[in-house]
C-alpha cells in the first residue's frame, strides 16, 4: 500500500465542523472540570517528562497546542516554555482556557479560535514556526492533510495522542437498544492511519501505549444530550429513525440512579512522536 492509498482511506467530511463545534461546547464545562483534577495533573506530568525526556520542550521553545481545550497543557507548557499558541474549535473552550491562564498570571499564551482542518498555514505564518507540534487526544487530526500540516507547522518535533482502544459499556448497550446492533467501532483507526501515512513520508514516529481509566458522570437531562449527539455522529443520517431521541431517554431515565448518569470508561491510548 502506498501514501495514496492512507490519504483516501482516511478523509473527514468538513461540513461537520459546525456541528463538531457545537458538541465540544456542551463538552467544555466537563472537560474543564475533569481537566482540572489531580487524574488530569498527574495525566499532564507524564506527558511533559515523556516530551523533556527526548528534548521536545527546550527551555525557548515556541509549542503549538491543537485542540488547547480549556487550556491544560497549553499553561503546563507556558510554565517551561519561551511561548506558546493554543487553538480549538470551540469558543467555550477558549474561554475557560483563558480565565485558566491568567489564574496562573501567564502572559506568554496565545488562544486563537479556529479548527484545524481548515486553517492556512501561510496565512498565519506558522510554516516551519514551533519547535514542538502537539495535539492530544484531538479530533481535528483526522486526515493526512490534517497530519502532515502538523510537519509543516513544526522545525523540529511532533507529539499525537489517541486512542487505540476504548470500552463504553453504557453507550454500547445504548446503541444497541436505539438501532438494534452493536457500533461499528473504529478506535484505533486514525492512529494506524497516521502511523503509515507519517511513515511512507518519510518520518519515523515512535509509539508508546498508556492505559487509562475515567468516569463519565452527568446529570440525566446533560447525559441525553450529549448521547444523543454522540450516537448520532456514530450512525449515518439514513439509518436514524423519528423515535431515536425517545429511545435514549428512555433507556438513559432507566440506569440513572437519582437523576445521576454514570459510565466507566477502559481506554488504551498511544502516544506517537516524531522528528521532522
Amino acid at each position: 500500500m502506498n501514501i495514496e492509498y492512507f490519504t483516501a482511506a482516511w478523509k473527514k467530511d468538513l461540513s461537520e465542523l459546525q456541528e463538531t463545534q457545537q458538541f465540544w461546547n456542551m463538552r467544555a464545562d466537563d472537560f474543564n472540570s475533569q481537566h482540572g483534577s489531580n487524574q488530569g495533573g498527574k495525566r499532564r506530568q507524564q506527558v511533559v517528562e515523556f516530551l523533556a525526556s527526548r528534548d521536545m520542550l527546550p527551555a525557548n521553545a515556541e509549542v503549538l497546542d491543537i485542540g488547547c481545550g480549556p487550556g491544560r497543557y497549553s499553561i503546563e507548557f507556558a510554565h517551561r516554555a519561551q511561548r506558546v499558541t493554543g487553538i480549538d474549535i470551540s469558543p467555550k473552550m477558549l474561554e475557560y482556557a483563558g480565565e485558566n491562564a491568567r489564574r496562573h498570571k501567564l502572559d506568554n499564551i496565545l488562544f486563537k479560535l479556529s479548527p484545524w482542518e481548515t486553517l492556512n498555514l501561510e496565512e498565519f505564518g506558522w510554516q516551519e514556526k514551533y519547535d514542538l507540534v502537539f495535539a492530544s487526544m484531538c479530533p481535528g487530526i483526522s486526515s493526512a492533510d490534517s497530519l502532515l500540516k502538523m510537519c509543516q507547522a513544526s522545525k523540529s518535533a511532533c507529539f499525537l495522542s489517541g486512542f487505540v482502544e476504548r470500552q463504553d459499556d453504557l453507550r454500547d448497550k445504548l446503541h444497541q437498544e436505539v438501532y438494534g446492533k452493536e457500533p461499528d467501532h473504529r478506535w484505533g483507526r486514525n492512529i494506524y492511519y497516521a502511523v503509515n501515512v507519517l511513515w511512507l513520508s518519510g518520518y519515523y514516529p515512535e509509539i508508546t501505549y498508556q492505559d487509562s481509566e475515567f468516569d463519565h458522570v452527568w446529570p440525566l437531562d446533560k447525559a441525553i444530550e450529549l448521547y444523543r449527539h454522540q450516537l448520532k455522529r456514530m450512525t449515518k443520517s439514513s439509518q436514524v429513525t423519528g423515535d431515536v431521541d425517545e429511545k435514549i431517554a428512555g433507556f438513559l431515565g432507566r440506569v440513572a440512579v437519582d437523576g445521576i448518569v454514570s459510565e466507566k470508561v477502559q481506554s488504551k491510548i498511544a502516544w506517537l512522536c516524531w522528528k521532522v
